[in-house]
């Protein structure tokens, strides 16, 4: 459990963030942590929608895979880039 930090954007935004995530948060919560600085305030908010999709490059992740999963097997650094968008 370490603090680890990301930056996250969310599709349709312009504005990206410098997030603090913990390792062991899932990409849900990790996906929450982006979605809150562009939801609702830039990009609008989606009725219905059936949660966050997590994606680092071209690779969409699990959403109950945690973070500490994706360092091991992507080998992803601090301050590398996350994009957060709605769940299909």
């Amino acid at each position: 459990m370490a603090l680890f930090p990301i930056y996250g954007v969310f599709q349709g935004d312009f504005v990206p963030h410098l997030v603090a995530v913990d390792t062991d948060d899932t990409m849900n919560q990790v996906a929450e942590k982006i979605a809150v600085h562009s939801v609702g305030r830039r990009v609008p908010r989606r009725p219905g929608a059936k949660g966050y999709r997590v994606q680092v490059g071209e690779r969409v992740l699990a959403p109950d895979s945690k973070l500490f999963q994706l360092l091991a097997d992507t080998g992803l650094k601090p301050l590398e880039w996350i994009t957060v968008g709605w769940a299909a």
